[in-house]
């Protein structure tokens, strides 16, 4: 143990450190050895991210409030998210700020279907009060994606019609949403505390796996991706 006077008269070592910088670029030549360890690995990659999963019939873009994109993975995560949580579901919702890029026209890939949702964001099962859902369409054009759900509203967010398979929504009756965890830990003002009855995230799957596991079922299907929307959001002037 150092006692008080060593440790007033300890002062921090001084280091002299060197340094220069090495320009990475075409010029340099590639590490032979590194090149054949990773071969194995970047064939493996390559064939994953090229497999097709599905078609679009056009180029595929991220347009507010909806879109032909948006209505994919929304209702990916209805469809695959009632088989996961093994119940009905009423609708979904996840946000466009998870959806990264546009999709081309033509063969939909892996590597493709990973760009678009590269986070790990797990599919999240809510039984929820009636009052979220009357909030979740009075913010239906503040970016959110949205399947099983129709609104009509004006652009200060005032709700003229909103409906959940055909029928209003009512504020005292409970409804069963799919999402993802993050937008239940993030979105404070539509997943609130108050409003959630029941929750359960699943271990298996995230967005990217439900957008997957839909698209290659529409893909055996032989359908193909369109651009446009089908009026789930009407902002009336």
């Amino acid at each position: 143990m150092l006692t008080c006077a060593q440790v007033a008269a300890w002062t921090e070592p001084v280091a002299e450190v060197e340094f220069s910088a090495i320009r990475v670029d075409q010029e340099v030549d590639g590490d032979a050895e590194m090149v054949a360890y990773l071969a194995p690995y970047h064939e493996g990659v390559e064939a994953y991210a090229s497999e097709v999963i599905g078609y679009a019939a056009e180029p595929l873009s991220r347009r507010r409030p909806e879109c032909g994109l948006s209505n994919l993975v929304a209702d990916s995560l209805r469809v695959v998210g009632a088989k996961e949580f093994e119940v009905e579901v009423d609708l979904a919702v996840t946000n466009f700020g998870g959806l990264r890029r546009d999709l081309p026209a033509g063969p939909l890939t892996m590597g493709l279907i990973s760009e678009l949702s590269p986070f790990e964001n797990y599919l999240t099962y809510l039984e929820v009060k009636g009052d979220l859902v009357w909030e979740l369409a009075r913010q239906a054009t503040s970016g959110v994606a949205l399947s099983g759900i129709r609104v009509k509203l004006d652009e200060h967010g005032e709700v003229f019609e909103a409906t959940v398979g055909g029928q209003p929504v009512e504020k005292g009756k409970r409804y069963r949403v799919i999402t993802v965890d993050y937008l239940v830990a993030t979105y404070d003002s539509l997943f609130r505390e108050e409003w959630i009855l029941e929750k359960r995230v699943s271990k298996n799957l995230v967005q990217r796996d439900a957008i997957v596991l839909h698209l290659s079922q529409l893909n055996a299907e032989g359908v193909k991706i369109s651009d446009g929307g089908e009026g789930r959001v009407e902002v009336v002037k």
